[in-house]
């Protein structure tokens, strides 16, 4: 299984979870877990995904996603599951 970490960070709108999900499908990449938090107007999102499917490459994914925030006026980076560990621990 290819764990990658997905975070979304913007101003909450319609639209912005869909938009997501649909690029996961389309791209035949599952989530795994989801946790969404939303303060006042912004929302702040964390997906685990399994991208064993995806064959198109990181960087695709990266660009990808890139994409999506920017139709939806988000910020959204994926991280390799290992580096995001390794960066977050104390």
């Amino acid at each position: 299984m290819n764990r990658t970490v997905v975070t979304l960070v913007g101003k909450d709108h319609v639209g912005i979870i869909a938009a997501v999900c649909n690029f996961f499908a389309e791209n035949n990449i599952n989530i795994l877990d989801i946790k969404q938090t939303t303060v006042q107007e912004y929302i702040n999102m964390i997906l685990i995904v399994d991208t064993t499917g995806f064959d198109k490459g990181f960087d695709k994914l990266a660009e990808g996603l890139d994409q999506v925030g920017k139709s939806v006026g988000c910020i959204i980076k994926a991280q390799h599951e290992e580096i995001f560990d390794m960066m977050h621990r104390i």
